[in-house]
This record gives C-alpha cells, sequence and structure tokens, in this order.
C-alpha cells in the first residue's frame, strides 16, 4: 500500500464532517491506489516533505515569538545618549530585590 497523501496525518486539514463522507473518501482513495493511479512516495519525496514541514514549524515559531520580544525598537536599535558606568547602574534581583554593587 502507497504512503498516505501529504497532509493526510494532519487531522486539522480533513474536509469530512460526518461519518459518510470520512467513509467514501477513503474508499474513493482506496480504489484510486488499487488501480495504480496515485504513485507511491518515494523515501526522498518524504524526506523533503517532513523536512519543509520542520522548516515551516520553526518560521512559524520564530515569528510567534518575534512578536512578542522584538529585538529592536520600533525607530530602530540605537545606542543611549551618554554613557554610564555598569558599576552605577540599578539591577533587580530575585523577588524584586534592589542589587547595588
Amino acid at each position: 500500500m502507497p504512503s498516505p497523501q501529504p497532509g493526510a496525518d494532519n487531522p486539522r486539514l480533513c474536509t469530512a464532517k460526518t461519518k459518510e463522507e470520512v467513509m467514501a473518501n477513503f474508499a474513493r482513495y482506496w480504489g484510486m491506489s488499487q488501480a495504480g493511479e496515485i504513485e507511491p512516495e518515494t523515501k526522498q519525496q518524504r524526506m523533503e516533505r517532513q523536512a519543509n514541514a520542520l522548516a515551516d514549524a520553526l518560521r512559524h515559531r520564530d515569528n510567534f515569538k518575534t512578536s512578542f520580544y522584538p529585538e529592536w525598537e520600533t525607530i530602530g536599535p540605537h545606542l543611549p545618549y551618554e554613557y554610564t558606568d555598569d558599576r552605577s547602574r540599578v539591577r533587580f534581583g530575585r523577588y524584586g530585590a534592589r542589587i547595588s554593587d
């Protein structure tokens, strides 16, 4: 039996709503696969599909994370106007405690 079609393992892409529709889709797919109308997926094609799916997921995750924590401000990256010595900066530790060096 050939490999499932791309996306067949993703339930969010299922277009059938009822049990009868699911059975009809399966019967149509089974008939096509037995008649030889569907070529089996090669290992190389399957690996490319999985690599593409992984790259898409990583890009989606990166975009999602970036939307919450942008690395620069809207006006662009900039340095403070005047230099502040690192020893005079106020830092906050655990539970909001102020740390002075």
